[in-house]
């Protein structure tokens, strides 16, 4: 018994289409592969991003806590630097006392304000420096550490000078 001519070839057909389907399989995942790729680098980046706005923003809040004891000296009649003696310290945001280091914790969040109160977790570590440079000025260096996927370092640092001009 043998094939009719008609069945044969549709069998060279069907395997003509099973290759066409692998081309077609190949060349797709030729163009989704690197989609994807490209997103998940563009999520990676945009992490960091936030995390060094998030960082810039805690290193300068760290000068701006001490330049509010600064004014709050002035306004209750004290020396400017009265509490602000030279050393390391860790601040809150809501607070005129400077904190020991005691090991530098990780600051904690709770509704997008940071504090080492209650929260959640971060990745952020923050250290303020005062050194008194003359009678009539101090510096002032903030500095957020956290580690990220490309480097487990980060670090940023702002620094400022305040001034007895009153």
């Amino acid at each position: 018994m043998s094939t009719p001519p008609e069945k044969l070839k549709s069998n060279k057909e069907l395997g003509f289409t099973i290759v066409e389907t692998l081309v077609a399989l190949v060349v797709l995942s030729m163009a989704i592969i690197p989609a994807l790729y490209l997103s998940t680098k563009a999520v990676d980046i945009s992490e960091e991003i936030r995390d060094d706005l998030v960082a810039a923003g805690l290193a300068q809040e760290g000068i701006e806590v001490i330049r509010a004891i600064r004014d709050t000296n002035w306004f209750t009649g004290l020396a400017f630097d009265n509490s602000l003696p030279d050393g390391a310290y860790r601040l809150q945001w809501n607070s005129t006392s400077l904190l020991p280091l005691s090991g530098n914790p990780i600051l904690l969040v709770s509704n997008g304000v940071y504090s080492y109160d209650s929260g959640a977790n971060t990745k952020f570590r923050r250290t303020v420096t005062i050194t008194k440079v003359n009678a009539g000025e101090l510096k002032i260096v903030s500095q957020v550490t956290w580690p990220s996927k490309t480097n487990p370092n980060n670090s940023i640092q702002t620094e400022d000078h305040l001034f007895n001009w009153k």
